[in-house]
């Protein structure tokens, strides 16, 4: 059966226009502020080929990227994937119903929308459809007009979400290295960093505030490294007691202690092949120093208790929440040891001096968060992200999931209104300590909040003046009014981010 009927009006090419609304004139003060409008990615699942072929060639004169998928299984296999804008589906399919289809989609892409396709005799079923979270259904045969008018209607209410796909993707891209996020030069020298020294196998020494990722450098450092199939050992040598730590590390023989029933391999034995992760070797003493210095040099290790070397092929890459030179300077660790472990530094800076990536870093928590899905929880409003901007972060990007774990819980709707972050976090504007502040007039101190904050927006935005004004939920010609006031001009928000990749 076709898929529309002969009589009704067909697509022509030169009518077309974007599903996605294009911004009020008003709104826009000149072409170069609006950025290449979005190409929403539509998933057609149809067993019919007829009509998958009317809808994709119906998409793609509507300026749509268009997919088929012949069956519930492959629309699953494909949506996996996290860049499908919409899904237009049949409810009758083989295999894998469209109802069945339909909840697996709420249950898993929850902000992707899906217009049901049905024929009369399952209206019925296509309104139960849309109970379970479809976003509408059309009724075979149609007019092509009835869809193109469905889809622009279905996209355009999810417009925010497709956008956020979107900008996800392009930050992936850009953005993301190894499980790690950030904007900012300094982290992507971290990235330029692990990429070099994982071609090799020196021993790297992370530094960094507590909670600033360093396991997940040395991760990296693993998995970007001809190591990737062996063994990545994790051990935190400050939560180990110092009378067990030798035994953690290099096992034991039977009989070596009371208690000792039967042998055991310590991490740098179960390491062979692969990478030993020391964290927080800052609280190793000094004895043990000395006998895992001796390790490193030979690539030999004795369990406890036994009588034969065993040689091993490791790689180590140690962590330290303090600069340990100064532990070295005060005699709390071994020069030589200090020396070994030291061949390629890695500095992690502290949340605070890289204020620009929290907006990414709250949307990809948001995306991966399991709760915060099955919630549909898809956003920060302009408040909350302010209280995030504006916060300390002593706990770095470990207290900011903390943070945000806590408000996915408590939030009730589809938007976190506000955090729950301590007062005594917050940090004054650039240039005023806290005596200062106090002693500005109120309209002064709210003047420099707003402009630290646009400052913000705008640096995490890139100077995309639309996706800043909807992240501060304002209109364009108010951000731009604002910006006005307080000498900030979008361009020097896109040099910033020039010369950061650069």
């Amino acid at each position: 059966m076709a898929g529309w009927t002969d009589n009704g009006p067909q697509p022509r090419e030169e009518k077309t226009r974007p599903v996605l609304a294009r911004p009020r004139a008003q709104e826009v003060e000149s072409e170069e502020s609006v950025h290449a409008p979005l190409t929403p990615h539509i998933l057609v699942v149809d067993d019919d080929p007829l009509i998958c072929q009317q809808l994709e060639r119906l998409y793609k004169l509507s300026g749509h990227t268009v997919e088929v998928a012949h069956s519930g299984e492959k629309a699953m296999e494909r949506l996996e994937a996290r860049d499908i804008d919409l899904v237009v589906s049949d409810i009758r399919l083989p295999g894998v119903s469209g109802v069945e289809l339909a909840e697996w989609i709420q249950r898993e892409c929850p902000d992707v929308p899906v217009i049901m396709v049905t024929g009369h005799a399952d209206i019925g079923t296509a309104v139960d459809v849309l109970k379970i979270g479809a976003s509408d259904y059309i009724v075979k045969p149609f007019a092509a007009a009835a869809i193109q008018e469905s889809t622009r209607a279905v996209l355009e209410k999810g417009c925010v979400f497709t956008e956020i796909r979107h900008l996800r993707r392009t930050l992936k891209d850009r953005y993301e290295f190894g499980g790690m996020l950030s904007k900012t030069p300094e982290m992507h020298q971290v990235f330029e960093t692990i990429r070099m020294v994982s071609a090799t196998d020196v021993t790297v020494l992370v530094e960094g505030e507590t909670g600033t990722g360093k396991e997940l450098v040395a991760s990296a450092v693993h998995h970007q490294s001809a190591r990737r199939k062996g063994p990545f050992i994790p051990i935190n040598c400050a939560g180990v007691p110092e009378t067990l730590l030798e035994s953690e590390l290099f096992g034991y023989e039977r009989g070596a202690f009371t208690g000792a029933d039967q042998a055991r391999p310590g991490k740098i034995e179960i390491a062979h092949g692969g990478t030993l992760f020391l964290d927080e070797i800052e609280s190793m003493s000094l004895a043990m120093q000395a006998k895992l210095l001796l390790v490193l040099q030979d690539q030999k290790v004795q369990r406890l208790g036994g009588s034969r070397r065993v040689q091993i092929d490791m790689r180590v890459i140690a962590a330290s929440n303090v600069p340990l030179e100064e532990l070295v300077a005060k005699g709390q660790m071994r020069s030589d040891f200090y020396y070994r472990i030291n061949v390629i530094p890695i500095h992690l800076i502290p949340l605070r001096q890289r204020r620009q990536d929290i907006p990414l870093l709250v949307q990809d928590f948001l995306h991966h968060h399991p709760l915060a899905v099955r919630k549909r929880i898809s956003a920060l409003s302009p408040h909350a992200m302010g209280q995030l901007l504006q916060h300390g972060w002593p706990g770095n990007v470990r207290e900011l999931q903390n943070v945000l774990e806590r408000a996915i819980v408590l939030t009730k709707g589809r938007i976190i209104e506000r955090v729950d972050v301590p007062e005594t976090g917050l940090v004054a504007a650039p240039g005023d300590n806290k005596k200062s502040a106090l002693t500005l007039p109120l309209r002064e101190w709210l003047n420099t909040q707003e402009k630290q904050y646009l400052i913000q927006q705008l640096e995490s935005c890139e100077g995309k003046i639309n996706l800043a004004a909807r992240i501060c939920g304002i209109d364009v010609k108010t951000l731009y009014r604002k910006m006005r006031e307080h000498s900030l001009d979008k361009r020097d928000f896109r040099q910033r981010q020039t010369e950061a990749e650069i």
